[in-house]
């Protein structure tokens, strides 16, 4: 298994494709979620990815919006669930962003269902539930990385 952090210029047209594949599997057709994506963010952010046997099959990316950090798109393939990925995933992208952005808060809006799994980053709830892409989800929130997370 490998692990990268790319900006979008830095992808290869077969990784992009995979990214979107992967995205649209799991976001619209399991999620049946109608939230446009790709979006113009893309364009902007960092691409984190966990690639095995020449197949993407974890990503997120995270990128400088309103004078902080925030991140989404976190997705593991079905094939590769339940096997510690998202974990992987997610601390890869804290690395990232500790060392691109390492004086900036972190704002996300995470699925209601995984605010436990953000928790156990250092990730606290802000305010009330509320639906976004046809979705539970939650504001948390991160204070600046600097070195609170330990790679």
């Amino acid at each position: 298994m490998q692990l990268f952090d790319k900006q979008f210029t830095e992808l290869t047209v077969n990784e992009l494709f995979a990214i979107l594949k992967l995205r649209a599997q799991v976001f619209n057709g399991e999620q049946q979620s109608s939230y446009p994506d790709p979006d113009n963010s893309d364009l902007i952010a960092h691409h984190v990815f966990a690639t095995a046997d020449d197949e993407v099959v974890a990503y997120a990316r995270y990128f400088i919006q309103n004078d902080v950090v925030t991140f989404g798109r976190v997705v593991v393939a079905p094939q590769a669930r339940d096997i510690g990925l998202g974990g992987n995933i997610i601390e890869h992208l804290l690395s990232g962003i500790e060392e691109n952005f390492p004086q900036f808060k972190i704002i996300i809006h995470a699925q209601a269902y995984v605010e436990d799994f953000y928790k156990k980053y250092g990730f606290e709830s802000v305010g009330d539930h509320f639906i976004e892409a046809e979705r539970e989800h939650v504001t948390m929130v991160h204070e600046p990385l600097n070195d609170i997370y330990d790679k």
